[in-house]
């Protein structure tokens, strides 16, 4: 019997490729690696954590699944210490956007073609997504997910992205939405994908009246929102 982890860790499972080694950032009590682990996708896993309570819960939890001999654990800030356990693919999940930034900008080993990044911004994913393409980092795959068909703030965006140096700009639209998520949407139809993009637009929406209110002109907010709308209205398959 392995842990039951929600459709946020699902997804972001769903992004490791088979017999992939594994560094999770923040695991807390490890049950993504342990869910890998014990699903034979992962060979070995880190849970890394940088507080001592999580990390002690993430020993518990590995021996309770019998699992101590595959994944170990680690107390570190970010992805100090994590070179050594040689990983490919490095999860970071739950933490804000900027965080997530800090933790990859400090740790030049992981722009390596070979290491898969899968991040998962709880805040600022469209400033984690301009700074993967503007530093050198292809993304390679994207989800849009819910834990609650009734709550929109349950609404999580997943990142796969590796590093192969080549710049590139985004507008606001991609940054917010991502390249592969519309990609996604213009070829077939999600409902998921459209309660996030309405979210957004319901967000720009209030910063124009907010604007307009104080006379200040909101051409940018104006220009994505039409451009979101438009991307609802275009035709989809279902």
């Amino acid at each position: 019997m392995l842990p039951t982890i929600d459709e946020r860790l699902r997804s972001a499972a769903s992004l490791v490729s088979p017999g992939a080694r594994l560094a999770d950032i923040g695991s807390d009590h490890a049950y993504l690696p342990i869910y890998l682990c014990g699903k034979g996708i992962v060979s070995r896993a880190l849970a890394s954590d940088l507080n001592v309570g999580p990390v002690l819960a993430a020993k518990e939890n590995i021996r309770e699944y019998g699992m101590s001999d595959r994944i170990q654990t680690l107390k570190a800030d970010g992805l100090n210490g994590v070179f050594a356990f040689n990983p490919d693919h490095i999860t970071i999940l739950g933490m804000g956007g900027e965080l997530i930034i800090s933790i990859i900008d400090k740790a030049e080993w992981v722009k390596d073609g070979k290491i898969k990044l899968i991040l998962q911004p709880m805040t600022h994913a469209e400033l984690l997504y301009t700074y993967l393409l503007n530093n050198g980092f292809c993304v390679e795959d994207e989800i849009i997910c819910s834990t609650s068909p009734e709550r929109d703030d349950r609404m999580y965006r997943i990142i796969k992205a590796s590093y192969d140096g080549k710049i590139r700009e985004c507008g606001l639209r991609e940054a917010l939405v991502g390249r592969v998520n519309i990609e996604k949407y213009l070829a077939r139809y999600d409902e998921i994908t459209e309660r996030y993009i309405r979210r957004i637009i319901r967000i720009y929406s209030a910063r124009i009246e907010g604007k307009n209110r104080s006379a200040i002109v909101a051409e940018s907010e104006i220009m994505l929102v039409g451009e979101l709308e438009n991307l609802l209205n275009r035709p989809k398959k279902t």
